[in-house]
């Protein structure tokens, strides 16, 4: 089962937790992948990163009320055929957030869950699979 949620959450990124580090897939970088988060009053520890990858954010999510996706910039929204580079994507770099899939535990006795984190302009817990 899956519920999700958009709670903001307090991560503790890097470093040792209780003297080791969670279980990274190949290629994450261990200091930039979360150790422990609070959610609710409630401090989870992360046994593994299962996962990591970047999501792309609604257009309308731009600050100020620029819109990325206007007629001159249509074009830039992704690479084109001749492999120039994505200038919404440099232009904008908030509508892009990590997503860290973890499985943590909130004690020894309580089983683990499947979490999702994401990071943008602050850490929110948006999914648990249990």
């Amino acid at each position: 089962m899956s519920r999700r949620y958009a709670d903001p959450v307090e991560v503790r990124v890097g470093g040792l937790q209780i003297g080791r580090l969670p279980v990274l897939p190949a290629g994450v970088d261990a200091s930039a992948a979360p150790t422990a988060f609070i959610w609710r009053g409630r401090l989870h520890v992360v046994q593994s990163v299962l996962d990591h990858w970047t999501q792309r954010l609604s257009w309308w999510r731009a600050p100020s009320g620029e819109d990325p996706s206007g007629q001159e910039d249509s074009a830039a929204l992704g690479e084109d055929a001749d492999g120039h580079r994505d200038e919404a994507r440099e232009r904008f770099p908030e509508l892009e957030r990590e997503v860290w899939r973890v499985e943590a535990s909130a004690g020894r006795l309580m089983q683990t869950g499947i979490y999702d984190l994401t990071k943008d302009d602050r850490w929110r817990l948006v999914r648990v699979a249990d």
